[in-house]
């Protein structure tokens, strides 16, 4: 029995089921080559996807916790900004004198001495108490202590002693006709910071 020497020369079906054989072949080349690979790869990828989701996720999870986190900060640092106008931080004795005595010109009461004493340091804060001889109306020393009561840094008055307009204070000045009493008292405001070395 003689060999077919050429391709053509082999039955239509021979022919056929070489096609079809070289093509199952190059298909299961091109499989393994690149679509195993490709599947790995792709594989890889989608792990690494469901690790970036996962990710995204807790990042919003923080995101969210950052937003309160500085929502929470601004309103602490106004509280801070409200506490530290309520007691400062220093003395501020300048800002002090000036609304004790403007808060007694708009009452109509006069400010005959004002003393500063020793101050007293506390744990968390220090008091800056000063002596105080006023002379005005009754209704004039009310509004006065009102308006001291009202204003955002804290003020006490102590040591209220009320009597005659006349007398009681350092210097010399007249009693004018419409003042009818005359008060001593000690005025203490307080700073967060602590008292001055001498």
């Amino acid at each position: 029995m003689a060999t077919a020497k050429k391709f053509n020369d082999l039955p239509r079906t021979v022919q056929n089921g070489l096609f079809a054989l070289i093509a199952v072949v190059l298909a299961g080349a091109i499989f393994y080559f690149y679509a195993i690979p490709v599947r790995g790869t792709r594989d890889a990828l989608q792990k690494q996807v469901e690790r970036l989701k996962a990710e995204n996720k807790r990042n919003r999870v923080v995101e969210r916790e950052r937003t309160e986190y500085l929502n929470r900060i601004m309103q602490l640092e106004k509280q801070l900004e409200t506490a530290g106008s309520i007691v400062p931080g220093e003395q501020a004795t300048d800002d002090f004198l000036r609304t004790v005595f403007a808060d007694a010109r708009a009452s109509q009461v006069n400010i005959r001495t004002f003393i500063p004493q020793a101050q007293v340091q506390a744990e968390n804060y220090t008091e800056m108490p000063f002596n105080l001889r006023l002379d005005g109306t009754y209704y004039g020393l009310l509004e006065f202590f009102d308006r001291l009561a009202r204003e955002q840094r804290i003020v006490s008055v102590s040591s209220l002693s009320l009597g005659a307009p006349e007398g009681g204070g350092l210097g010399s000045f007249k009693v004018q006709a419409g003042e009818t009493v005359g008060a001593n008292c000690v005025l203490t405001t307080y700073f967060s910071g602590a008292s001055p070395k001498k």
